[in-house]
């Protein structure tokens, strides 16, 4: 993962901490939220069996009814066991209180029996009901307690009038298992979530910008003089892109290649063509010269017509991004083809032509694959002393790479020319003319070389010249 995507990332992992966190948050306040509403509808339903209690005894103490409404029905509850299975809680025993205050905030009635006869008329529950308000507040269960809980109060009416404050109590200890469990379980699904999310967006990086670094490198390629083919991308948008980059980038490439070789095709045939000229003119000067002017013109016209035929099958070369390729193509009936047609030209200059190795099947294109072969042998022949071998050899390398070498007995090449040979027009006098050739021969192996994945290798050796051309073997 590249700076961007570590930075777009952790600012990711930031936001979703922080969404986590205000979210956990809030768990906590929306049980209370609940248990509080619950409670609500609990205690008004509480406070109107009281009052119905009232109606019907309007004689007895306040304290008898409420007794024979919830005092007697409380305790026998409490006493009851019963097990019940809430989520990942078991509820054993009922943990609700309540208490009855008068019309002045006196404990008249304490499920507990703790409070009964204490003022709580300054207690927001009691404090706000008598005022016609809603009374609710959450506070420790007692004085010497340290525990909270939930105080919701509802008002008692009798004849119109607020006769007193029934007020439920919900311990909050009751209520923490369920919201850690909650805790628990939303921490359990945010993990999920998280890593579902990291795929998605490792899956999401990998789709968008595979075929943007694909495309970076096809640009790098480029830009590093090889010719490679648009990848292929899947993303319509970032193709169509690609393709019209390809478009824009072979375009100047273009331009350039045409005015590279119209410089270059002019600076090549300018002096064969002073030749011709300075041969007509001194054959209308001197018409006694006639054979040997003529023998010239012959000559520079056929360097003209070589030079100009090996520029058009470099360039046509050169604006291949890709072979075609074509499997099972057998080296020994190539190489016998290509030694075959030089047998007249090897016969003249005496020179004995050994070939050996193995029938090796490969894939790639047969066209230029024999005509680097021949640019190949036509440059050992020609360098190579008169009545000598050249030797021909083919097999496999230690890292699977089909190879052809050719050896010729000739002169060394110069140290200073060494690095120069597959430079495009450079070539060095033949030893037994002393003429040079056109100097394409050489750039055409090497572009056939590196199309078919492969390269070229000239060194010395004691006695001359070593070729040695390699391709990989296709699975």
């Amino acid at each position: 993962m590249d700076p961007d995507h570590r930075r777009f990332f952790f600012a990711f992992s930031i936001g979703f901490y922080y969404l986590v966190d205000k979210i956990e948050e809030s768990i906590r306040p929306r049980y209370m939220e609940t248990v509080e509403e619950s409670m609500n509808d609990t205690v008004y339903v509480l406070s109107s069996l009281i009052e119905q209690e009232l109606l019907k005894h309007p004689n007895l103490p306040f304290q008898s009814n409420i007794n024979h409404v919830l005092g007697d029905s409380f305790e026998k509850a409490k006493g009851k066991a019963f097990e019940a299975k809430i989520y990942s809680h078991t509820k054993r025993k009922i943990d609700l209180e309540f208490y009855v205050t008068n019309a002045n905030g006196i404990v008249a009635y304490d499920s507990s029996g703790k409070r009964t006869g204490e003022d709580y008329s300054r207690y927001n529950d009691v404090f706000l009901t008598l005022k016609g308000k809603y009374g609710v507040r959450s506070s420790k269960l007692g004085k010497n307690d340290t525990e909270s809980a939930i105080f919701i109060a509802a008002p008692i009416y009798f004849k119109g009038r607020i006769a007193g404050v029934l007020t439920l109590i919900k311990p909050k200890a009751s209520i923490l298992p369920f919201i850690d469990f909650a805790k628990e379980k939303f921490y359990r699904i945010s993990l999920l979530v998280a890593v579902f999310i990291s795929l998605v967006f490792c899956v999401a990086v990998y789709f968008i910008f595979s075929p943007i670094r694909k495309l970076s490198g096809y640009v790098s390629a480029l830009r590093s003089k090889k010719r490679p083919s648009l990848p292929k991308i899947g993303v319509p948008e970032i193709r169509e892109l690609g393709e019209q980059m390809d478009q824009l980038v072979r375009e100047i490439a273009g331009k350039e290649y045409v005015e590279n070789y119209v410089q270059v095709l002019t600076h090549e045939i300018k002096s064969p063509l002073s030749s011709i000229l300075a041969s007509v003119e001194l054959l209308s000067e001197d018409p006694n010269r006639l054979q040997p002017l003529l023998q010239n013109i012959q000559l520079e016209s056929k360097r003209m017509q070589t030079v100009i035929e090996k520029l058009l099958e470099l360039s046509a070369l050169e604006n291949v991004s890709s072979l075609e390729i074509q499997t099972g193509l057998r080296s020994e009936e190539i190489l016998t083809e290509v030694v075959n047609s030089f047998s007249a030209e090897s016969d003249r200059k005496k020179i004995k032509l050994s070939v050996s190795g193995q029938d090796i099947s490969l894939d790639g294109n047969r066209f230029f694959l024999t005509t680097a072969f021949r640019n190949l042998l036509q440059n050992a022949l020609d360098f190579s002393y008169v009545n000598t071998q050249i030797g021909i050899q083919t097999g496999i390398s230690e890292n699977g790479e089909w190879f052809l070498e050719i050896q010729n007995e000739g002169p060394n090449i110069p140290d200073y020319a060494l690095a120069r040979i597959f430079e495009r027009f450079y070539s060095l006098p033949r030893p037994d003319t002393g003429r040079k050739s056109s100097g394409l021969g050489l750039a055409f192996v090497q572009e056939v070389a590196e199309l078919h994945s492969g390269k070229i290798e000239i060194y010395n050796w004691a006695g001359g010249v070593i070729s040695k051309f390699s391709i990989p073997i296709r699975s």
